[in-house]
């Protein structure tokens, strides 16, 4: 598994936490009307997002499409 599929799974991985863990406490202020709660639960929604984004900015940087579009040098001079 290259970097770029270990970055993508780990990225579905953190997603699906955070809809299980904070979506589904959101859905359930909403259902029950909890002005309040659905409030709280929106900014944990949406701490657990930058969170997580922050925590992707932190891994190793992966090459860009455009970096592996460039053609590779190969030095011969050994």
């Amino acid at each position: 598994m290259n970097d770029r599929e270990q970055l993508e799974v780990w990225a579905l991985h953190r997603a699906e936490e955070i809809v299980l863990r904070e979506g589904v406490g959101l859905m359930q202020a909403a259902q029950w009307l909890d002005k309040k709660l659905t409030v709280r639960t929106s900014k944990q929604l949406r701490n657990a997002i930058c969170d997580s984004l922050l925590e992707a900015m932190s891994l190793p940087r992966l090459p860009s499409s455009a970096d592996q579009a460039k053609p590779q040098r190969i030095d011969s001079r050994g």
